[in-house]
């Protein structure tokens, strides 16, 4: 991450932070073509992610009103079940349009935190494993199984293109 500079890209989508931010707590608009903006958008969510030290970025999170999200994927093999980005990268990718298909019935709490809450951290509850479909930046529908921490991060950001923070799931106990 850059301390002290912004990049182009940081510049041009700024990360919008804050509970209460408007377009953090909207339902965000269906892509209904794949046009060169919306291509050159996925190529740029990617980078930010990247640039921003994220796991996972939703176009809300820079102030864009479109149901894309950029995630990442990691190895769930490894032993220690922190959500950090100690994992092994596999692979990262954008899905636009994401929907869940299913979702396990099994269920498991872990800390989550997000970019634009910074500071903050909390324990939420997300099913195990999940199917969702999804459209890439060259239009073609894919089905994608996730488990663990890959499932969370998925959720987590389709979260946000429906208006709903980690906050609003936070598990509390008694």
């Amino acid at each position: 991450m850059r301390l002290f500079s912004k990049s182009a890209l940081q510049k041009k989508y700024p990360l919008i932070t804050g509970e209460n931010t408007p377009i953090l707590r909207i339902v965000c608009d269906e892509v209904k073509k794949i046009t060169p903006e919306i291509k050159q958008f996925c190529k740029d969510i990617i980078e930010l992610m990247r640039e921003y030290d994220g796991v996972w970025l939703a176009a809300p999170q820079i102030d864009q009103n479109y149901r894309i999200a950029a995630v990442t994927q990691r190895d769930t093999n490894h032993t220690n079940r922190k959500w950090e980005k100690e994992r092994k990268l596999t692979d990262e990718f954008v899905m636009i349009n994401p929907k869940v298909l299913s979702t396990s019935h099994e269920t498991s709490i872990s800390e989550e935190a997000c970019l634009s809450l910074p500071k903050i951290k909390g324990d939420v509850s997300r099913p195990d494993s999940i199917t969702i479909q999804y459209m890439c930046s060259k239009g073609k529908t894919h089905v994608h199984k996730a488990t663990d921490f890959n499932a969370r991060v998925i959720l987590h950001e389709m979260d946000h293109l429906d208006g709903v923070l980690f906050i609003d799931k936070l598990v509390t106990s008694l």
